[in-house]
């Protein structure tokens, strides 16, 4: 089965690899009625097969032809949000936009809207908040994204126990957003990159 859809997006360089747009409706209840609104989306890649049932999401195949001088010499794909390991929270940032749906960076070509990124410390800001909204994944309820405690030097979940330290936002919102991530939350780490920075003032 042939995934007859795209991100359309080189993720490592941010490079468009196509170009255009199409309207998409969406079906959604206001005050009990349904209501079609249309969104900009990317092109579907042309596909000589029916488009299965579940999109992308259910594709176990994905082939292509070129022509011409085009050459394809590596095809990746990951996740919407997604960034190197090891990087300060503040480059990280500028990184998610510059690949964003931002209308000032790739727009309809981006992986992601622009409201899905990563929040720095405001006083430290190489380092991660210790509470991240992150984008949802086939995991998430509808409607949800997640909540999780991260490290706040690098940014991936705190242990790596997403069970453990993570919550869908739907549900987080219910209970009126307490705060859980004490455990992730290192003030001596703000402290030293602070103390840092006035000493290279200095």
């Amino acid at each position: 089965t042939q995934s007859t859809e795209s991100s359309g997006i080189n993720a490592e360089y941010g490079e468009p690899l196509q170009t255009g747009s199409q309207q998409t409706p969406i079906t959604k209840v206001v005050r009990g009625k349904e209501v079609t609104e249309y969104r900009t989306r990317t092109l579907n890649v042309p596909s000589p097969d029916e488009s299965p049932e579940g999109g992308a999401a259910k594709a176990v195949e994905f082939s292509f032809e070129t022509t011409g001088a085009a050459v394809v010499n590596r095809f990746a794909f990951g996740r919407c949000m997604a960034w190197p390991a090891n990087m300060p929270c503040n480059e990280t940032k500028a990184w998610l936009a510059e690949r964003s749906k931002g209308p000032n960076f790739l727009y309809t070509q981006g992986a992601h809207r622009l409201t899905f990124t990563v929040f720095c410390m405001p006083e430290a800001p190489t380092l991660y908040r210790p509470t991240q909204l992150l984008h949802p994944d086939e995991f998430s309820i509808p409607k949800s994204g997640w909540v999780c405690c991260v490290n706040m030097k690098t940014g991936a979940i705190w242990e790596g126990d997403k069970k453990k330290y993570c919550r869908q936002l739907a549900d987080w919102e219910t209970e009126e957003r307490p705060f859980f991530c004490e455990p992730a939350y290192d003030d001596t780490l703000v402290t030293d990159e602070i103390d840092g920075y006035f000493d290279q003032a200095v």
